[in-house]
């Protein structure tokens, strides 16, 4: 039986701080897992464009990006998922008067707010900037639109009228602190990492018993209740760990190479 195996980006395929390490033994093993005939996916909340080459070079089977509103296998996108441009615009409005400093995440390219004064969102912009990816400043441009969005707020936003605003259409995930600050993510309604998993499941008739899902943060919950099989990396949240099947080492402690081999999939007893 061909498994299907998800993986979450950072903490799980890469290092969750300024190294973004993406250690050699992990690759070793997703290439060995892959070629024992398993079928390998990231699956992020990171929208497409995000996705660096360095992270796909090793080699996977597809992508689900941007929470499972866009999916896809070996160079052909299965499934993408749109908002309406006038509600990303109102949207981003709402983010401003709530002070709810927002990555605004399309799959082609990322948009900020470069008019609300919170500097939390300041090394990214800089960061993409360096690696020649710039991220436009202005939530009123004929081009902006998003697919997703995360982001940081402090004690002077207003969370809760934030959360009645979106609530309608997005799911609110609480990330905790990320660079020392607290931490935001919505999900448009009725996708998530699950609901990516899920539709591969359905596209190539694999059961769940055969799903294996490797992630390590609270945005990665659905995907780890959901999957057949979860793991969790040993610097995970406590959520994560609660909710794993299985909790392996950090991934630049072999966690990764570890739970691939502890359930056979890297070998010919698969």
């Amino acid at each position: 039986m061909t498994n299907l195996l998800f993986f979450d980006i950072d903490g799980t395929l890469i290092t969750d701080d300024d190294r973004h390490m993406f250690p050699a033994d992990a690759k070793a093993a997703l290439q060995a897992a892959r070629n024992a005939g398993n079928l390998c996916f990231i699956n992020t909340g990171r929208v497409r464009c995000n996705v660096e080459p360095y992270i796909t070079d090793p080699g996977f089977d597809g992508l689900v990006c941007g929470c499972g509103t866009y999916i896809e296998f070996r160079g052909e996108i299965l499934h993408r998922h749109r908002i309406p441009e006038a509600r990303c615009r109102e949207l981003a409005h709402i983010c401003r008067e709530c002070r709810m400093q927002a990555l605004f995440e399309h799959t082609d390219i990322t948009f900020y707010d470069a008019k609300l004064d919170m500097p939390y969102i300041l090394p990214v912009v800089r960061s993409m900037e360096k690696e020649g990816r710039p991220m436009p400043g202005d939530i009123d441009a004929p081009d902006f639109r998003f697919d997703k969005f995360s982001g940081w707020f402090d004690a002077k936003s207003d969370v809760e009228r934030f959360r009645r605003e979106i609530r309608e259409d997005f799911t609110y995930i609480d990330r905790g602190q990320v660079a020392g600050q607290s931490f935001f993510e919505l999900e448009p309604k009725g996708y998530s990492k699950a609901s990516g998993i899920r539709f591969l499941m359905e596209h190539f008739g694999i059961p769940r018993e055969a799903v294996y899902a490797f992630g390590d943060s609270n945005n990665d919950l659905e995907m780890m209740e959901f999957a057949g099989h979860s793991i969790c990396m040993g610097e995970g949240s406590a959520a994560c760990k609660a909710a794993a099947g299985y909790v392996t080492a950090a991934v630049d402690a072999g966690g990764l190479k570890e739970a691939l081999e502890h359930f056979r999939l890297t070998g010919e007893s698969v």
